[in-house]
């Protein structure tokens, strides 16, 4: 079999949910060290040492014999239900018995990198240097990603997570910008058969809701509600109300309208009713936009076209690891291994994308520097 399945396959067998990814650490160590591959690990788990952390971020270097520095990125944890994985291939189809979830995302994308630098570091084969860096805790808000040292790293041209779904060939290149936290609303209790005494915090609450746009709001904007938390007994006027919004938008400008206009809203039912509230959205890791114009553009076209693979540059609206690349002044898209079905027990992956994905990057390594 393909040395990359093989790696695949070992990895999807090992439960890593955030935060308790030191056994898939181990395995990509004792590979690298095999090779004769640098590496070290960082000290990101010491920030989230509260969640019960095992590991921190894995970074291997790679010099190169050409100019120029190229990052791979992929996570090592996944999703849960991770805690009793059983493999099953079907021909060309990998998937689980449909009691966890397969961890195609990420650990197709650290097979990749992984196979690439062992190629790279066995054969003679001109290629940039490359950084190759396996965060923690991305399922929970890219937490290993924002940890990361970039003064520790070398100097970095560009970048590609290899994090996304879709055929072979598809890179994401915007992600949206974001905010999220919680409003509480606060009423006044008393007894139920009393309802003049009181005022329902949920009644302020519901008001609130129905005056903003929730679901999708245009074309590149959505919002919603993901949790209401309140009351304490049904014979109890509900004193307090948590509600936990989120909002996401490749537009920095819409997401702080949404932001105001929550502000706005309460501060009018204020006005018209007895309550008290805090705002407490936050804006979140923000988005980006690649330029057209950019190496990385012409690489990727190039590299999918040297492999008989159609491109497709897609406009993304969830967050990666490559939101922080390129918060850090690093260009970066997120391109696809193939994986099908996430973040679900039905999750399943070809051996046969993972291999093209895989071909894609040595294609990439040698192709991203070609126009200097």
């Amino acid at each position: 079999m393909n040395k990359v399945i093989d790696h695949f396959l070992a990895m999807a067998a090992i439960s890593s949910p955030s935060y308790k990814e030191a056994q898939v650490s181990a395995y990509i160590q004792a590979q690298l060290s095999q090779h004769g591959i640098e590496f070290y690990q960082d000290d990101a788990h010491l920030e989230y040492q509260s969640e019960g952390a095992q590991c921190g971020n894995l970074i291997a270097l790679l010099p190169g014999t050409l100019p120029g520095t190229v990052a791979l990125s992929a996570h090592m944890d996944t999703v849960t239900p991770c805690e009793a994985i059983t493999i099953v291939e079907d021909g060309d189809w990998i998937k689980t018995d449909g009691r966890s979830v397969l961890g195609g995302d990420d650990k197709a994308g650290i097979a990749v990198i992984l196979d690439a630098l062992i190629t790279l570091a066995t054969n003679t084969s001109p290629h940039p240097t490359v950084v190759a860096i396996f965060t923690i805790g991305e399922e929970v808000g890219l937490k290993g990603a924002k940890m990361l040292d970039f003064d520790r790293l070398p100097s970095i041209d560009l970048a590609y997570v290899i994090d996304a779904g879709g055929e072979i060939g598809t890179a994401y290149v915007s992600a949206p910008y974001s905010a999220k936290g919680v409003v509480t609303i606060t009423g006044k209790a008393g007894h139920a058969s009393e309802p003049e005494t009181g005022c329902n915090a949920m009644v302020a609450a519901a008001q609130l809701i129905t005056q903003l746009p929730i679901g999708r709001v245009d074309e590149e904007t959505t919002s919603n509600i993901g949790i209401i938390h309140g009351g304490n007994a049904t014979n109890i006027i509900m004193e307090s109300v948590d509600i936990t919004f989120e909002v996401r938008s490749r537009t920095q400008s819409k997401v702080d309208a949404f932001i105001n206009q929550v502000t706005h809203q309460l501060e009018a039912l204020q006005a018209s009713m007895p309550i008290q509230f805090e705002n407490r959205i936050a804006q979140g890791t923000p988005g980006f936009r690649l330029d057209a114009s950019s190496e990385l553009f012409s690489a990727f076209a190039s590299s999918c076209a040297h492999q008989g693979l159609e491109v497709q540059f897609n406009e993304g609206m969830g967050g990666s690891d490559a939101n922080i690349f390129n918060k850090n002044g690093i260009p970066c898209m997120d391109i696809s291994v193939g994986m099908t079905h996430i973040h679900s027990v039905n999750e399943c992956i070809k051996k046969s994308d993972i291999i093209a994905c895989r071909q894609l990057v040595m294609n990439l390594l040698s192709r991203s520097f070609s126009r200097r």
